[in-house]
């Protein structure tokens, strides 16, 4: 019926998919409640999946084309497979709506008349955020957990603090740290010491805050990306001792950083130091090499600690 109709009946379509994915979600509770196998998200996966081909590929002019009524559809199918965890199916999606065919109002412009409702855009760019994150696009993902966050209404607590939750770890990670009073607000407390040790370099505060507020990063799925933070921790930590010569220094002697760190309480003996080093040198956070035969780092004397969205880049 939805095949033959035009986008008038979208609305139906609509309450009809979110109808379905909720029922499933509850009868995949009972059975486990019953000790049987939960299936029925995976079935209610298979029926969106006609809604999806149905909107999608509409063939009606832009003004009426049921394509306006696709990431309703796409923000179910989302949200089941990161339940099910089965995000390659999610790539499915993101390909067409960035497919040719597809109406060029991500942003929420007005195009021939219609545009795209501002609550499923913001659910659409969370989820294309998170994913973006599995796939180490750190600028992508930034970009598209902001819009999210900007554009989530002020009086919808709990979904700006669950889009921060991803969007503090990825901007620590791009040197970005967000303001304390911005956690507090949000009851993000966890991240504020988090913050502060990677913007100081302080490698044991950040050890010590990551093992105490370990399980609950691993229950939100962030746990990898803020342990990839201690990256930029390191470089700041090298960054404090370079700003600390005179300058025009180029040379350090890596038992200097050893000395370092050990009055900052981190125990490291010189070979992890240089391979630690040589690891920010091959990532580009640091412009220099290490001359292991005089137990020295030779940094750039241009930039030799580049901004970290210049090493990030922009996708």
């Amino acid at each position: 019926m939805f095949e033959k109709d035009t986008s008038w009946s979208l609305p139906a379509l609509h309450t009809l998919d979110l109808a379905l994915r909720r029922a499933a979600m509850r009868a995949d509770e009972q059975l486990k409640e019953q000790g049987k196998k939960p299936e029925k998200l995976a079935e209610a996966a298979g029926l969106l999946q006609k809604s999806f081909r149905i909107v999608v590929t509409d063939r009606a002019p832009i003004e009426s084309s049921k394509k306006w009524g696709a990431l309703h559809v796409i923000n179910n199918l989302f949200k089941i497979y990161f339940q099910l965890n089965n995000l390659r199916l999610c790539q499915n999606l993101i390909r067409a709506v960035e497919g040719p065919g597809f109406p060029k109002g991500l942003d929420g412009q007005v195009i021939s008349g219609r545009n795209f409702p501002m609550a499923q855009l913001v659910t659409y760019h969370y989820f294309v955020g998170r994913l973006s994150l599995l796939n180490s696009q750190f600028a992508r993902a930034e970009r598209q957990l902001t819009f999210s966050f900007d554009r989530c209404p002020a009086a919808s607590f709990k979904n700006k603090r669950l889009i921060l939750r991803y969007l503090v770890p990825v901007r620590l990670v791009l040197g970005v740290f967000a303001s304390p009073a911005l956690l507090r607000k949000y009851q993000l407390e966890q991240f504020v010491p988090l913050c502060r040790a990677v913007d100081r370099g302080d490698l044991r505060t950040f050890e010590r805050e990551l093992d105490e507020h370990q399980q609950l990063f691993i229950r939100h799925g962030s746990y990898l990306l803020i342990e990839r933070a201690k990256t930029i921790a390191y470089r700041n930590f090298f960054q404090r001792v370079h700003s600390l010569s005179p300058a025009g220094t180029a040379k350090h002697d890596v038992a200097l950083f050893k000395r370092c760190l050990d009055v900052s309480g981190v125990v490291m003996d010189t070979d992890e130091i240089e391979c630690v080093l040589a690891n920010l040198i091959y990532k580009g956070y640091i412009k220099g090499y290490i001359s292991h035969q005089h137990g020295k780092l030779v940094v750039s004397k241009g930039n030799a600690f580049p901004a970290l969205r210049e090493v990030v880049g922009t996708d």
